[in-house]
């Protein structure tokens, strides 16, 4: 069936839009689209393709990281780690205005490091965080958006996987992409940071510091709680040490750093047969829409590609007249704006096999361009109306906490991660200095 490749972009897309509008799951809207125009297009042969397209994910050796960094982040969760994680660092940071929230970053991305995930990050947090914050009068939206902007690191903060997504389905090192986005992650808590803390100046009110009969602990004292910090802060190094030195590339790490988590359950006692039961189903269950999201976007994309659509694309960017950088603006537009209906891990599979030749084509460093395309994965994370961080915060949080609140809390934050893209466009040193230095 030959179709023009303009009506099959807004036939393809608009299906698309629509039935998530409908509400129906990512990866089944995915694959059934693809499936359909698939069979309109090129009959039986479909399935042909349909087979090749995911035997090839199912091969890709990048992927093979994903669920042992998955069982760690969830052996780490329910060994009671990051309950005494928070707890240290916020009776370190209480004495400052804003300091719980300033904390909340700090432990946010302590288990960005530790877990490679957003979404638990800020589950964490919202469990444990929140009621903290809520019981000292804290300002709801700044408690609220720190939660979700700090558990938003875990999209840059090595072993991020989303930068194993991005890995595999553009080609790029691994390796390069973890070490890539530590530069940006630090530049993005500084500003959080320096956020909360010149509000809470500003409106002591906001963010007051904690209570002096609850901060009256001798600097030793606060040495001893900060205890908990060691084996995390030795497993961080295992893993992404690991990569840094060229000995294991980022699959092998990944099985360090699932045995460093069951090590440290050992030694902690709490690598028991309910913790681990509960945590390989969670690791089985987050694979599975894991990997039928990334099955239903290469099906997807790879019909809409076979037709003549990634050319489409290309031409069609490439001709508009603004030159190479307003059509690299143009690129984050799009991402932006697909950000607000999609989660990021659609976002990579989706985009990825479509934008980055167009990058290439326009000459700028596809590793640099895959760090930017992350951080823009934060930036839509937190997006309106379906940021998916906040989805997360709710089902955790409080039955007064509407969405509306959650809406209100994200917009400072999300000025604060639109200032870090744009320093790490202006400035791409702070990408792509330490992974060139490091990995040759």
């Amino acid at each position: 069936m030959d179709i023009d490749i303009t009506l099959l972009s807004i036939l393809m897309f608009g299906s698309f839009f629509a039935l998530l509008a409908l509400g129906v799951p990512l990866a089944w809207v995915l694959s059934s689209l693809g499936i359909i125009f698939g069979f309109l297009l090129n009959g039986t042969d479909v399935f042909s393709i349909i087979l090749f397209r995911v035997w090839g994910i199912m091969e890709s050796y990048g992927l093979m990281a994903i669920p042992l960094f998955i069982f760690m982040a969830n052996l780490l969760r329910y060994s009671g780690i990051t309950d005494e994680l928070f707890h240290a660092v916020h009776l370190w940071m209480g004495p400052l205005r804003g300091g719980l929230a300033m904390a909340t970053v700090v432990v946010c991305a302590i288990l960005g490091a530790m877990l490679g995930t957003a979404g638990a990050g800020v589950i964490i947090t919202g469990l444990i965080a929140l009621p903290v914050m809520l019981e000292h009068k804290y300002d709801k939206s700044l408690a609220l958006g720190s939660i979700m902007a700090g558990g938003g690191l875990g999209v840059l903060i090595p072993p991020s996987i989303m930068f194993i997504l991005y890995g595999s389905f553009a080609g790029e090192s691994i390796g390069k992409l973890f070490i890539g986005g530590i530069g940006p992650g630090i530049v993005l808590a500084v500003l959080f940071l320096a956020y909360i803390g010149i509000k809470c100046y500003f409106r002591p009110e906001a963010g007051p510091a904690l209570p002096k009969e609850e901060r009256d602990f001798t600097f030793w004292e606060l040495v001893s709680m900060t205890k908990s910090l060691i084996l995390p802060g030795l497993l961080m190094l295992a893993v992404v040490g690991s990569i840094f030195a060229g000995v294991a590339t980022p699959g092998e790490a990944s099985g360090v750093g699932a045995l460093g988590a069951m090590v440290i359950c050992i030694l902690r006692r709490s690598l028991t047969w309910k913790n681990l039961k509960e945590a390989l189903f969670s690791t089985i269950s987050t694979i599975g829409i894991v990997m039928w999201v990334c099955f239903g976007a290469s099906i997807f994309v790879g019909v809409y590609t076979l037709a003549g659509g990634g050319e489409f694309v290309k031409e069609m960017l490439l001709a508009m007249p603004m030159g190479r950088w307003g059509i690299f603006i143009a690129i984050q537009v799009i991402l932006l704006l697909l950000g607000m209906v999609i989660d990021v891990i659609g976002l990579v599979v989706l985009c990825v096999p479509i934008f980055v030749p167009i990058i290439k084509e326009l000459g700028f460093d596809p590793l640099w361009f895959g760090i930017i395309f992350n951080v823009s994965l934060q930036l839509a994370y937190l997006s309106p109306p379906f940021g998916y961080g906040m989805f997360y915060l709710k089902g955790v949080a409080p039955k007064e906490i509407t969405m509306n609140d959650l809406y209100r809390s994200v917009w400072p934050f999300m000025a604060m991660q639109l200032i870090g893209l744009i320093l790490c466009i202006v400035f791409p040193e702070i990408c792509v200095w330490l992974p060139n230095l490091l990995i040759k």
